[in-house]
């Protein structure tokens, strides 16, 4: 498998470590975990990118997606820690500015 995902929640978010590469077989795996999590979600999703070595364009149409819908619901996805690469993907395909990148996870846990 080329991700592996740890999820953990506090009281206001659900934080998703990533490990790996978000390429469109990750992207897959992401994308079920995140389909579910939207359904009902009880906050926003915090993506901890910290450990993600690549991310296709389909890895970010996933975080995309699910932060739409998200936005019906009043949450958000925030995306955390993620490498210059990760970064430069949001950036070219102009979704930086849709999704808030933060360089770490204690900033994206914060307000």
């Amino acid at each position: 498998m080329s991700i592996r995902i740890n999820k953990r929640s506090n009281d206001k978010y659900s934080i998703y470590q990533l490990e790996g590469r978000l390429d469109t077989a990750g992207s897959a795996v992401l994308k079920l975990e995140l389909d579910m999590e939207s359904q009902n979600p009880s906050g926003s999703i915090i993506l901890d990118m910290s450990q993600v070595t690549f991310i296709s364009s389909a890895g970010i149409g996933v975080t995309v997606k699910t932060h739409s819908l998200l936005k019906q619901k009043g949450y958000e996805i925030r995306v955390a820690a993620p490498n210059d690469e990760v970064r430069k993907i949001y950036d070219l395909l102009g979704f930086s500015h849709v999704i808030r990148l933060y360089a770490n996870l204690g900033d994206a846990l914060k307000d």
